[in-house]
């Protein structure tokens, strides 16, 4: 007996710890000592319904174009979100000789090397493109006299003290520490398969469209928010983000950049179910501009051609096959940029 209350004691204190310190979590996600919770997609995640259980898998063998000579060495950067984080999208997916990348809400402190040929490269999910440049310019990248990456979390000890101690946090990190597991997950599964089937109830933060054959992300749906693909996008609202889109181009001209590419990547909603709701075509909006000064690269008429085989199953991100068709045409446009450099 005075073992097993050992035993309870040092588990009891270990999903205390986890639950009270930030990092442990993470740690044990980067170890695969537990699983991530995403391992069957993130919108799985958030609706536990047997029928868009997808397993993960690392997409592998993507080969990109042999770049064409150039005197310079190519530096590839990137201001992107989970569509182009690492372990998605990585330096050898692209023909370049040095490659960044900073997430949105973080700073990239730069000082460019002007011996080599610098781009960079806008990435936005449609459902965030307004937000990010309905009303600024690029605020990520900071002029400095070295390069590197800064946190944009606040810095401040009391608040970082406060957000370890908060309660949904806390229990968001005692979730992924103890109900994500197999056996946990089929419980689940049965209580929301049963809800949706008897009750026509799903998880708030997935949307089912086509006869619910399809499952999507609630903000992609949910009209009232500025996220949606079916809230009215104004023609002044496109004409100011084109402004701030140029403006942001004028801003990394002047830190050195020798070229600057804009990549807006679909809502789900929008290639599977454009007929949802009123369609507010901003992505078609924005690339056809008349005043747009920015090269893109537009994905979303591929990616209706392709249907389900663009978009994972119970998932908001890309199939291998969607990837592969946006890398050849990013690496194709870095090729021209590089064969044909900006005076």
């Amino acid at each position: 007996m005075k073992i097993l209350r050992y035993i309870a004691l040092a588990a009891g204190c270990l999903i205390w710890a986890v639950g009270l310190i930030p990092t442990i979590l993470p740690w044990l996600w980067k170890e695969q000592v537990v699983e991530d919770g995403y391992q069957y997609g993130d919108l799985y995640k958030l609706s536990n319904l047997s029928g868009f259980r997808d397993p993960r898998h690392q997409c592998t063998g993507y080969i990109p174009p042999v770049r064409p000579q150039s005197a310079k060495k190519v530096h590839l950067y990137i201001i992107g979100d989970s569509f182009t984080e690492k372990g998605r999208v990585e330096k050898k997916d692209f023909p370049v000789d040095e490659y960044t990348w900073v997430k949105w809400s973080d700073f990239l402190h730069i000082k460019l090397d002007t011996t080599e040929h610098n781009i960079l490269l806008i990435e936005s999910v449609e459902r965030h493109f307004r937000q990010k440049f309905a009303s600024s310019v690029l605020t990520v990248l900071v002029p400095d006299t070295a390069t590197f990456v800064r946190d944009g979390a606040p810095a401040k000890f009391m608040y970082r003290l406060d957000e370890a101690f908060k309660g949904s946090h806390t229990a968001d990190r005692l979730d992924g520490f103890l109900f994500q597991n197999d056996f946990v997950l089929r419980l689940k599964e049965w209580k929301s398969d049963f809800n949706h089937r008897f009750f026509n109830r799903t998880g708030s933060g997935v949307t089912l469209v086509n006869d619910d054959r399809d499952i999507v992300y609630y903000m992609d749906t949910d009209t009232p928010n500025i996220t949606s693909a079916f809230t009215p996008v104004r023609a002044t609202e496109v004409d100011s983000m084109v402004t701030n889109l140029n403006a942001s181009r004028d801003f990394a001209d002047s830190l050195g950049f020798n070229n600057v590419i804009l990549s807006i990547i679909p809502n789900k909603v929008s290639v599977l179910s454009p007929d949802y709701g009123p369609y507010n075509n901003v992505i078609e909006k924005i690339y056809n501009h008349p005043k747009l000064a920015v090269p893109y690269i537009d994905i979303l008429p591929d990616f209706r051609r392709m249907g389900r085989s663009a978009y994972l199953k119970g998932d908001s991100h890309w199939t291998c096959e969607g990837q592969t068709l946006w890398l050849n045409k990013i690496n194709a446009l870095i090729n021209r940029l590089v064969a044909e450099p900006a005076s």
